[in-house]
């Protein structure tokens, strides 16, 4: 009796240790938990900033600003990622402390620059909800038309954009490339931008672009298609 005592309790505490990895491995591992706890508590450190250059913590040279979403959990850093290696981006595998971190981080590419027409932000389509996974939201209609507002503050300023369309597409051989885009050199591309985007955006919103606009590409993974990217696109507003 002792014995069937003795062996249900070792099943009972293994059945537990087994169930705390699951959860641990489909929330993105301890990383995952790990990631979900440094950027909360950096977004409120940021929030709480009365003055964002001087109170911020600028101990990381690869600091660009950061980024909210309004009506989802994006409110991360974005950082200026270390390498030109295309696909082999640091930033894809760590924190803005430069930790290891499956999760990743938001970044732009090395050579993107703040004053060109578009600004490309990429981040993991993370299982554990972080990073730029709850870009998902925008695929619900409603929510689309109700929410909108996107914040970067950057070391040179506050900016402020709405969201004019959302893209699902595949990365190559696809009806749109959203490698590349970075200055208009002429009015005309600017025109075939827009057009290219609302042609094939999920939704649309009611008002007509003008040309002379500034804009921000939040670049994500998607499965609907294979090497799918999600791409929410918002138009500086202030």
């Amino acid at each position: 009796m002792r014995y069937t005592k003795l062996l249900t309790a070792i099943e009972g505490l293994i059945f537990g240790i087994s169930m705390f990895f699951f959860r641990l491995d489909k929330d993105g591992g301890p990383e995952g938990y790990n990631s979900q706890n440094v950027y909360g508590q950096e977004a409120q450190l940021y929030h709480n900033s009365v003055n964002y250059p001087e109170n911020r913590i600028l101990l990381f040279s690869d600091l660009l600003g950061f980024l909210s979403v309004d009506g989802t959990a994006v409110d991360y850093p974005v950082m200026r990622d270390r390498t030109s290696s295309e696909g082999n981006y640091y930033y894809l595998t760590h924190n803005f402390r430069g930790e290891p971190d499956r999760s990743g981080c938001p970044f732009v590419r090395q050579s993107q620059d703040l004053d060109d027409d578009i600004i490309t932000i990429f981040a993991h389509n993370n299982s554990n909800g972080t990073m730029f996974a709850d870009l998902e939201k925008f695929e619900d209609e409603s929510f689309f038309n109700e929410y909108g507002s996107v914040v970067f503050d950057t070391l040179e300023g506050h900016r402020e954009y709405s969201v004019i369309a959302l893209l699902d597409v595949a990365v190559y051989g696809g009806d749109f490339s959203f490698w590349g885009w970075e200055n208009f050199p002429c009015e005309e591309d600017e025109l075939f931008f827009i057009e290219q985007i609302m042609s094939l955006s999920k939704y649309r919103i009611s008002e007509e672009l003008q040309p002379g606009n500034s804009y921000l590409m939040l670049v994500t993974c998607e499965y609907s298609h294979d090497n799918g990217r999600r791409i929410v696109v918002a138009v500086r507003t202030a």
